[in-house]
């Protein structure tokens, strides 16, 4: 293992080589000592300027500064070997980090929030953004070093569903592997996203919170955590916020008394405002941060046995054609069919001029959970295949299919496609396109055959 410390000698910085220092005894790490001097500014744009005796200067200070601090560092038995460039401080760390392979950037932050413009783009946040490895973000002095070389470290994960919030999970539970640790995690979510994403209507209910989302997140987090951590987490905490996450997140850390963070960076800045940001976390926490970033392509997953399907149909002659190949997928090892069908609310037809179709009532309701279950298989309650039929309501026929497939948990979708083309596929869609456009799982179409 090596790991990348990035200095510039102030307390902050003292600290964070402090914490590297620590990480490397832990696991017999090499480490490389960074300094950059920042190179002179031209007055005129496109204008060469050389080393200058100024620069020169500060590049031997430096250099006798580093030396001084490796040489107390290898007297602890470690491997040192220091860099000083002339460089601005995100570059000079990058380069020397993807030139040395490292697992490990370690650097310090003000973390002052005065101007927090200013803090978004600081040299920490730069470098874990554009890292190809994790970086730990250190602001004081106030880590335990004893418990960073020798001790079980606390870590307490934040993740909000997305995939660099996986990729947090998947690296603190293989960092875990090789050390003792004890994992925490905190799952933060914005109730109304999470509601569209499942399908549900709403998601609050009085003095209780999302009676209905927060048992889907649990296990969904606990899945994923399963898949991702060979130790069970000690704690497994959900906590709704907007756009005071951070603030969120950064109680639950104090509250598990956590001696690190880890957080997820995406691979892309999104102008979009997301749940757990590594701006503004890295701004208003008070313990070191681990910022894991997203790979750039996901992790492949070994193929598995399809137990669950959802069948959408809307109950045409055409679209019926999806049932028989997707009960096939099931045989003969037997799993679970959600057979289901979308009724659009709200939704007119402006070419026809037809009035919005109104909610179902109960009656034709049952009329149409009635047909579902005449689509079911005669042989399919013999071959261990239990089915679930449903009628559901929503204004998208598209959207409707995929939440239903989060909300229920399948392994597959299945949908029909009539292979329109032209001006009718570009006026009337493809729900079949859209669901494997947008979903996360997998979607199996199959071309429905015209009536005769």
């Amino acid at each position: 293992m090596r790991i990348v410390i990035a200095t510039d000698f102030s307390p902050c910085s003292e600290a964070a080589t402090r914490l590297g220092v620590a990480l490397a005894r832990r696991q017999q790490a090499a480490l490389v000592l960074v300094y950059a001097v920042e190179p002179r500014v031209a007055d005129v744009p496109l204008v060469p300027i050389g080393v200058t005796g100024w620069e020169r200067d500060l590049m031997i200070a430096a250099e006798v500064r580093v030396a001084h601090d490796a040489s107390e560092i290898r007297q602890s038995g470690l491997a040192v070997e220091t860099r000083v460039l002339i460089a601005s401080a995100e570059s000079a760390i990058l380069e020397v980090a993807t030139e040395q392979r490292a697992d490990l950037i370690v650097m310090g932050t003000h973390g002052r929030t005065r101007n927090p413009r200013l803090f978004l783009g600081s040299v920490a946040e730069s470098v874990a953004r554009s890292a190809t490895c994790p970086v730990l973000v250190a602001r004081d002095g106030r880590a335990d070093i004893e418990r960073w070389e020798r001790g079980p470290l606390r870590l307490t994960i934040g993740t909000d569903g997305s995939a660099a919030g996986q990729a947090a999970v998947a690296w603190a539970g293989t960092f875990a592997l090789s050390q003792p640790c004890a994992l925490s995690i905190v799952r933060l979510y914005w109730p109304p996203e999470e509601a569209v994403r499942y399908g549900l209507d709403d998601p609050w209910d009085g003095s209780r919170r999302d009676p209905e989302l927060l048992p889907l997140l649990e296990r969904d987090v606990r899945r994923e955590t399963h898949a991702a951590v060979a130790q069970r987490p000690e704690h497994l905490r959900l906590r709704a916020a907007g756009r005071e996450a951070p603030e969120a997140f950064a109680e639950e850390v104090a509250s598990l008394g956590a001696d690190a963070l880890v957080i997820g960076v995406p691979r892309r800045r999104s102008r979009r405002w997301t749940v757990l940001a590594p701006g503004p976390v890295l701004r208003s926490a008070t313990a070191p941060v681990f910022c894991v970033p997203e790979p750039k392509t996901a992790a492949r997953k070994e193929p598995t046995q399809v137990r669950s399907v959802l069948i959408a149909t809307d109950l045409s002659e055409a679209s019926n054609h999806v049932v028989g190949p997707a009960y096939g997928i099931l045989f003969p090892s037997g799993g679970r069919a959600e057979l289901c069908t979308v009724h659009a609310i709200g939704v007119a037809d402006a070419l026809a001029s037809l009035p919005p179709v109104s909610p179902l009532g109960d009656e034709r309701r049952a009329e149409l959970e009635s047909q579902l279950r005449a689509l079911i298989p005669p042989e399919a309650e013999a071959a261990g295949i239990a089915t679930n039929v449903s009628v559901i309501e929503a204004r998208f026929a598209a959207e409707a299919v995929i939440a239903a497939a989060e909300r229920l948990d399948v392994d597959l979708i299945a949908v029909a496609s009539r292979g329109r083309s032209g001006f009718k596929r570009a006026v009337l869609g493809s729900v079949a396109e859209e669901v494997a456009r947008h979903s996360t799982r997998p979607v199996l179409i199959v071309r429905s055959q015209p009536p005769a």
